[in-house]
């Protein structure tokens, strides 16, 4: 029987289309399968961000081996030119962060200018003006062919100046950097808390430049790798040698702290308080070691506890209880499981650079 095509087709359209009811129905599972994906997808991109800063450290471990190789002195933390260039009995130094990396946004500090605005890179204490631009970071002349040009005369660039605070330095780059954490100790990254640690030291990483004082001041010496031969680490598997800043910093954070007003409390590292990483995970940090290796660690409830003073302390237990003298040096010993900061049995190193006693030795003026 002959059938008009036209008629065929229409009916073909008609059973192949879609009832509103059969409409919802799919975009009902569709939304159902969004929502159980998107927490997995949530998850991977977590992972893969951790995994490409686990990346960045490890290949910053390895380069400063590259560098330690052609140094004179064996360093294998690189020191800034300008290490020396402080005020007498100075609390701040330099070394965490100038290694390498760009120019910082920080806290303003060396020279006079504007303290916050649009304009803060002139005047920060981690930038080009104050001479720690990218030129001058000593690993990045390892890193990058050609280098970089600092705007340093007196007829400083501006426009040469806000480039180096945005540059592109993958590596230095944490890509899950989030800027400081809850009850850090850092009050001039705290005050800027919108600013990454890349964008506010210009890397971040931090070295551990870790050292003492005695409780009056004076000469600060290297209890860390900083200033010292790698060949002179006895635990050079599990001696820290980078670390994310935010674990940089928390591991300081153990409990709370009353008369901290103008930052708030610590943070407890008990069942109501956690300090999140930079990778969704409490208490879990990216770390390089001075024997090259990387890995992902977690230092709950590890460290020191050094609210008392800063008294020295081994994971909650008092090291030298009667010794005057070593309770004298702050901070002696600092260790965790499967990691630590200090260098000993090795004897401490002299640096030259001086503490006036108030504050950690170790950490750039802004510890109460």
């Amino acid at each position: 029987m002959y059938t008009n095509p036209r008629a065929r087709s229409a009916r073909t359209r008609r059973h192949h289309g879609f009832t509103l009811i059969e409409l919802l129905v799919v975009i009902s599972i569709i939304a159902m399968l969004i929502s159980i994906l998107l927490p997995s997808l949530k998850t991977a991109r977590e992972q893969a961000r951790q995994t490409v800063c686990l990346a960045h450290i490890s290949n910053l471990g390895s380069s400063l081996r590259v560098y330690e190789s052609d140094d004179p002195q064996g360093w294998g933390i690189p020191v800034h030119p300008k290490q020396y260039d402080q005020e007498p009995n100075a609390p701040s130094f330099i070394g965490a962060y100038e290694w390498g990396g760009k120019s910082g946004m920080g806290s303003p500090g060396y020279v006079d200018g504007p303290a916050a605005g649009e304009f803060a890179w002139i005047t920060s204490k981690y930038g080009t003006k104050a001479g720690f631009g990218p030129a001058t970071r000593p690993l990045n002349a390892i890193l990058f062919t050609g280098g970089f040009t600092d705007a340093l005369v007196d007829g400083y660039d501006r426009f040469q100046g806000e480039l180096d605070t945005k540059l592109d330095l993958d590596i230095f780059h944490c890509p899950a950097d989030k800027g400081p954490p809850r009850g850090a100790h850092c009050r001039d990254w705290l005050d800027h808390s919108e600013r990454s640690s890349y964008d506010h030291f210009g890397n971040s990483y931090a070295a551990n430049v870790f050292m003492i004082a005695p409780g009056s001041g004076g000469e600060m010496e290297s209890n860390s790798p900083y200033m010292r031969p790698t060949t002179r680490v006895p635990t050079p598997a599990r001696t820290l040698y980078l670390e994310e800043n935010i674990g940089r910093w928390a591991w300081a954070c153990r409990r709370e702290i009353d008369d901290c007003t103008w930052i708030g409390p610590g943070v407890d590292p008990g069942p109501t308080k956690a300090l999140t990483g930079w990778h969704g995970k409490d208490w879990t940090f990216n770390r390089a070691f001075v024997d090259a290796h990387a890995e992902t660690q977690r230092i709950y409830n590890e460290g020191t506890e050094d609210a008392d003073g800063y008294a020295t302390h081994y994971r909650n237990e008092r090291v030298f209880p009667d010794d005057a003298e070593q309770n004298a040096q702050r901070c002696i010993i600092v260790r965790g499981n499967g990691w630590q900061k200090d260098t000993l049995p090795a004897p401490t190193v002299r640096t030259g650079l001086m503490h006036n006693g108030n504050g950690r030795p170790s950490y750039e003026g802004c510890v109460n």
